[in-house]
């Protein structure tokens, strides 16, 4: 139970009550989470009255010593009695294959099918609704150490998308696919230094953009870097990401276990 402040925006009351589970054997472990809560507020001065069913679940599940499946899944349902505009449906499916050779890991794969049914709307770097999609991405990551020092790397990926300025709006094609090459250098004390070349084709506008990104990271340990770097294209490597407004700087932290 809670209260949330906001200004005049949205001040509301919160009840939720949630149940989370975990499994786990030699091979499984898998999680999941269900929630149910309730507000009562106020919305630019109308009361409103909003009920949201939240669940997350995750599994991961180790065919052998080099092989892996992997689940994730997020879903969301509002339902505001009041106001339609606060009303939203949200899916984000993913399944994956991960495959790392334990006699030579000098090579690391993984696939990825998802799944994203977004009626919110993500918003974008003007703080402007962005647009709600229903997307399938498929995509193959993959990377190679030369040596000590190199490291090559590439992502092919796939985007069947029909997207909508918002919920009401029809929904039309917006297909596109995405090709990734970078290669990497390791530095002496724990340095890396990152290039990479990316090409999105947009297949309703018959176009192709190409970029440039360039990145510096330093390791803190085993298990984590941070790097610093600049992004000189306006889109970025996730195909769900419709609003194409990535180009500049940026700070990644990067955690490994």
């Amino acid at each position: 139970m809670g209260q949330i402040k906001d200004g005049d925006a949205y001040d509301f009351d919160r009840k939720a009550l949630s149940f989370g589970v975990i499994y786990q054997d030699e091979q499984l472990f898998a999680s999941g989470r269900l929630e149910y809560r309730i507000e009562d507020g106020q919305s630019a001065g109308v009361a409103v009255t909003s009920d949201t069913l939240l669940v997350a679940a995750s599994a991961e599940y180790k065919i052998d010593r080099v092989q892996r499946f992997v689940f994730d899944a997020d879903l969301a349902r509002s339902e505001a009695e009041q106001s339609p505009l606060l009303d939203g449906n949200y899916a984000d499916i993913v399944l994956g294959y991960a495959c790392r050779p334990v006699e030579d890991d000098r090579l690391n794969v993984l696939a990825r099918y998802r799944y994203l049914y977004d009626l919110y709307g993500l918003r974008d770097a003007t703080d402007e609704d962005g647009l709600c999609q229903r997307s399938h991405v498929m995509s193959i990551d993959a990377s190679y150490d030369l040596d000590r020092n190199w490291t090559l790397g590439g992502k092919l990926g796939y985007r069947s998308t029909q997207s909508a300025a918002d919920g009401s709006s029809a929904f039309t094609d917006n297909n596109a696919w995405l090709a990734v090459a970078n290669a990497r250098y390791h530095l002496v004390h724990d340095w890396d230094a990152l290039i990479e070349v990316r090409s999105l084709g947009l297949e309703p506008a018959g176009t192709t953009q190409t970029g440039v990104l360039g990145a510096v990271y330093k390791h803190l340990g085993n298990n984590v870097k941070v790097g610093v770097g600049y992004n000189f294209s306006t889109f970025s490597d996730d195909l769900t990401d419709l609003t194409q407004d990535d180009e500049g700087a940026f700070i990644n932290l990067i955690a490994k276990f």
